[in-house]
């Protein structure tokens, strides 16, 4: 049984209490990601402003999908995909939404990382894993969250369905993470495992990322 009834909706602008809400659910669920821990430079006062930039971003590009707890209206769960044609921060317009103000906090090791390494590392293998598809033609998760106190209740799932039967017969799912865990949870999802690649981190300690497909309802 369902304990904490929700409502699944698709949202062009959170509000700034929403999006608030949705930074701080975000601190909280990915606590153990190592990605994080390297793009803030283990800085944990950055983690808010990563989020922020990210889901401004995708408000501006891409589409945000909530779940609300239906008795209280709290966010219980976020997902951030981008639509066929749309990367996260491919331009000027999305990088200004908190992206470049997040870089000039980093320390300069961790800022090198991200403007020389992190995307020319993580493309090629991104690019090979989607073959014949690639990232601008495909619907790609950038981030999921569902708050602790919510999980095991569907809500990822279905927030995942949602996007499955919008991508119909034109496109793929894809997405890429970090953890062990969740490579578990997109496989019982019957998402297709398409590898893994070490990502170099400013501390010479690569963490692995790993990428999983999905056809949409009737590929």
């Amino acid at each position: 049984m369902n304990d904490f009834p929700y409502k699944l909706s698709i949202v062009d602008q959170l509000t700034e209490s929403q999006l608030d809400e949705s930074v701080m659910m975000c601190i909280r669920g990915y606590v153990a990601s190592p990605s994080i821990n390297v793009m803030t430079g283990g800085n944990k006062s950055l983690e808010g402003p990563l989020f922020r930039a990210m889901i401004r971003a995708c408000q501006l590009a891409g589409k945000v999908y909530i779940a609300t707890i239906i008795a209280t209206g709290a966010i219980a769960g976020l997902a951030l995909w981008f639509p066929p044609g749309q990367v996260l921060w491919e331009n000027d317009a999305q990088r200004n939404l908190g992206l470049n103000q997040f870089l000039e906090s980093l320390s300069p090791k961790t800022r090198d990382w991200w403007i020389n390494t992190y995307g020319s590392a993580l493309a090629p293998f991104v690019k090979t894993a989607l073959s014949p598809h690639t990232i601008e033609n495909c619907w790609y998760l950038n981030c999921i969250c569902v708050d602790p106190k919510y999980q095991r209740q569907g809500i990822a799932t279905n927030l995942i369905k949602m996007v499955e039967q919008e991508a119909m017969s034109t496109s793929i799912l894809a997405l890429c993470t970090d953890t062990d865990e969740n490579v578990a949870v997109y496989k019982a999802l019957q998402f297709e495992y398409k590898g893994e690649a070490p990502l170099p981190t400013p501390e010479d300690e690569p963490i692995n990322v790993h990428c999983f497909t999905k056809p949409g309802e009737r590929v």
